[in-house]
């Protein structure tokens, strides 16, 4: 074993001794610890586990239990602005507004920015819950940007009938509010094609100056569309917009575009099967799109299972630790059924 390993699971051992003393309530002196006596890891208290065992509960329902995950980790790593994100944001689901309070509080001491995505996820789940889908064109107070979103092309690059649905409702909007620019969002090219790129040729074709549309061809789904046309509006300092798409979307899409700091001040979408969505959705029925617009805010899905490795005074502090892993976008049964409503964005 190298120096650099043997001081790194020194360390580690050392973690793991303090914490196991903290959670069983041990008091007083630690005893020694000697080299042969550490052991690496103690899962039963690693708060990645417990980070990522609150995730995984999360996306199958159990609302309460992944709270409850959380609350055992934060009493391990208190300062995990992960997990205080999460814990505000699904305190919200259950209406325990003491907790998300007290967690926000904590967070927006610790990191700043991402406590202002913790407020805009909260206050996007909470609109686009209370959204009723309608074809007339929304009033457009200020300059906000229309942003249509696409639809799945065909294996030769043909638009789908909803996709032209889609691009017949955000023209009509267009046409009500002249002035504003358009964004047209989706990329999974076919045939060489984008979405965005088919969405941009037919909305010139059917009168729309060129000038006005950009193109936004690089995502392949609604959390990816929301983060992207993010960025390019932000850079022309652009912070609301009217969200064009289908009724059985509009909500979910509506949340993910909120909780990347877009606010959804209009909304238009197709007829398509408008009856089955005409009631907002009850706060049960909030769930999907909240976990989404957790992806969508780019609040890790999982985190590296191993014990946070401190500076302990006597010990190198440069060995490297371990960070998030990758972010899978969409997991779990709850978005496993909320994909199954028929969009395919």
């Amino acid at each position: 074993m190298t120096h650099v390993a043997r001081v790194k699971r020194i360390r580690r051992g050392v973690v793991a001794v303090v914490a196991a003393a903290a959670v069983g309530g041990v008091v007083g002196s630690l005893p020694v610890v000697h080299h042969a006596q550490v052991q690496p890891t103690v899962t039963a208290i690693d708060p990645a586990s417990l980070y990522n065992s609150a995730q995984q509960k999360f996306a199958a329902g159990d609302v309460a239990g992944g709270l409850e995950s959380l609350k055992q980790s934060l009493i391990v790593a208190p300062a995990d602005a992960d997990s205080l994100a999460l814990q505000s944001v699904w305190s919200d689901q259950v209406d325990d507004a003491a907790t998300g309070k007290a967690a926000l509080s904590r967070l927006s001491m610790i990191n700043p920015t991402l406590a202002t995505s913790v407020r805009n996820i909260t206050a996007g789940v909470s609109a686009a819950a209370a959204i009723v889908p309608s074809t007339s064109p929304a009033p457009a107070s200020g300059q906000p940007a229309i942003v249509i979103l696409g639809y799945g092309l065909g294996a030769d690059g043909t638009m789908a009938p909803e996709l032209v649905k889609r691009l017949t409702a955000g023209k009509a909007q267009a046409d009500a509010a002249p002035s504003l620019p358009i964004v047209v969002t989706g990329g999974v090219p076919k045939k060489g094609i984008t979405e965005a790129s088919a969405m941009k040729k037919w909305l010139v074709a059917n009168g729309v100056d060129a000038s006005r549309v950009t193109t936004e061809d690089k995502s392949v789904s609604t959390v990816s569309n929301a983060q992207n046309t993010a960025a390019i509006l932000g850079a022309r300092g652009i912070a609301d917009i009217v969200l064009v798409t289908s009724p059985n979307h509009i909500r979910r899409a509506a949340a993910d575009f909120g909780a990347v700091g877009l606010k959804v001040s209009g909304s238009v979408t197709t007829p398509t099967d408008m009856a089955k969505y005409l009631k907002p959705l009850t706060k049960d029925q909030q769930k999907g799109i909240r976990l989404e617009a957790t992806r969508a805010a780019r609040i890790p899905t999982t985190k590296n299972s191993e014990l946070p490795i401190p500076n302990i005074p006597g010990l190198p502090n440069d060995l490297p630790d371990t960070g998030p892993g990758l972010i899978p976008e969409i997991g779990g049964k709850i978005l496993d059924q909320l994909l199954q409503t028929g969009s395919k964005s």
